[in-house]
């Protein structure tokens, strides 16, 4: 990477870096563009070189927390040899990703209901920049419990799946609806061991 990207990849990091913790102390409504570029020390306008506006931050940020629990939960995932399939694994995925938003409510206000995939065709388009969704892929498709679907059916199938998990989530530990998150754990793993159980 040459100087002048490098220094690119600096400031847009930092405008990043300083949103997030904005957004986090203050909501994103009370934050405005001009305290993002104050807490990163830059320029208004170096702001508008890498950001539309403050709704492509809070994207690019949704993106970035969404990538860094997933990516934990696989790396824990690999601890465990002993859990005996894939349904197993996706039902501890989604266990570690709840339990790290229950210890870290600041970051499960800020995702509120929203984890963000990147979608099917950014992955096709884009093999060196995702490689960790390229690789969850790949192991899905290669599971029994999927076998015969599509890959698009197959990416559907998991967005459906994380997409209803971080909703309970969100409701469960926030607001205890509609229950405990404790109590909703297992209605949430038996329909994902229903949702991934081969097709008959």
């Amino acid at each position: 990477m040459s100087t002048v990207e490098g220094k690119k990849q600096e400031k847009r990091r930092a405008l990043l870096d300083a949103a997030y913790e904005l957004f986090l102390e203050r909501g994103t409504a009370k934050t405005s563009v001009e305290d993002i570029t104050s807490r990163a020390k830059v320029g208004k306008g170096t702001f508008y070189l890498y950001f539309q506006d403050k709704g492509a931050v809070m994207q690019a940020l949704l993106g970035r927390v969404s990538y860094q629990l997933l990516n934990d939960a696989c790396l824990a995932v690999e601890q465990h040899p002993e859990l005996p399939d894939f349904t197993a694994q996706v039902v501890f995925v989604i266990d570690h990703i709840i339990e790290a938003l229950r210890q870290d409510v600041l970051v499960l206000r800020f995702l509120e209901r929203n984890f963000v995939w990147p979608g099917l065709d950014q992955i096709e388009a884009s093999r060196e920049a995702e490689p960790l969704m390229r690789k969850l892929l790949a192991i899905v498709l290669s599971s029994p419990e999927m076998a015969g679907r599509s890959e698009r059916e197959v990416y559907q199938r998991i967005t459906a799946l994380g997409s209803m998990c971080m909703s309970v989530c969100y409701s469960s530990i926030l607001e205890g609806k509609p229950d405990s998150i404790d109590a909703m754990k297992p209605v949430l793993y038996d329909i994902i061991r229903r949702a991934l159980s081969p097709e008959k």
